[in-house]
């Protein structure tokens, strides 16, 4: 038999080969490299120096390592444990959670009163102006809550009711917590600044529900406050919904960027759609069931 022939490479096709693929590698680490630059050169001077905004990187490693907890580490932990006794600490920390948000929604009512403020169409201002600032450390005080509340479901995870960490709560909890820290560091104030404010509200009535299941059980047992709670939190975002479309339709240019108004509005229309799928399964197709579970 003839021997088969073997089809000789010549060496200049790997030395090519190996040029391109150096040179794609290149291009690849200096794309990340500017990218990185240029979320760094964006971010507004006031906030680099306030905890937890001095990287970017600090808050998605928060939240990464809030993710792996809940959902992998925690439940693996917690297998062959007991749940762990936090009645008097749960009290304490929704307490202080309704105090928080409360405190933040009256200087949210406090800034309104004092500043002139657009429901159409609220400007973006990065200076060191009064009202600017104003607006930047409520929102850095917002942020700051949106960290805290990733405890709930650590809490979740070390009293064993793994049934509460929905799809539904963890992705709300990480994402709020990832876009408090974007726009507190690109976009802090502005068209959003009711956003941030509408939410301390709702969380400190959610925060007291919480409170009273805890300290008082009986208070809300057949009582419908949790159809209720949810009911508000869907009204939330039915009027965010509203807010960030209205200077879309009506043509209304402020300055604040289009494309976040897009990207906040479709992300309510979301979780307005989610948390309704959720009052339909719970509420509406149940409502006995409801009734007892509240």
């Amino acid at each position: 038999l003839r021997a088969a022939a073997v089809r000789r490479v010549p060496a200049s096709s790997f030395t090519s080969h190996s040029l391109r693929d150096r040179y794609t590698m290149a291009l690849i680490i200096r794309s990340i490299y500017s990218g990185y630059s240029y979320l760094v050169d964006k971010t507004d001077e006031r906030v680099v120096e306030l905890p937890l905004l001095r990287s970017v990187w600090t808050v998605p490693l928060i939240t990464g390592a809030y993710l792996y907890f809940v959902l992998d580490l925690g439940p693996k932990l917690m297998a062959n444990r007991k749940p762990f006794e936090m009645r008097r600490f749960l009290c304490a920390y929704n307490l202080a959670q309704v105090a928080a948000n409360v405190w933040t929604f009256a200087m949210g009512v406090r800034y309104l009163q004092t500043y002139n403020f657009s429901f159409v169409c609220q400007p973006l201002r990065l200076d060191r102006s009064d009202q600017s600032m104003d607006e930047m450390y409520l929102a850095y005080a917002y942020f700051l809550l949106k960290v805290l509340d990733l405890a709930d479901t650590v809490f979740f995870v070390l009293r064993k009711k793994q049934s509460h960490v929905t799809f539904l709560h963890v992705y709300h909890h990480t994402i709020m917590a990832l876009s408090a820290s974007l726009f507190l560091r690109y976009l802090s104030g502005g068209h959003c600044f009711m956003l941030g404010m509408l939410n301390t509200l709702v969380h400190a009535v959610m925060y007291f529900y919480f409170f009273l299941t805890i300290y008082r059980p009986e208070a809300v047992r057949g009582a419908s406050w949790k159809r209720y709670v949810t009911l508000l939190q869907m009204a939330q975002f039915a009027y965010n919904v509203v807010h960030f479309f209205r200077p879309i339709v009506l043509g209304v240019d402020c300055g604040y960027p289009r494309a976040v108004m897009w990207f906040v509005g479709m992300q309510n229309i979301f979780m307005l759609l989610m948390f309704s799928d959720f009052y339909r399964r719970a509420y509406l197709r149940n409502p006995k069931a409801a009734a007892h579970a509240n």
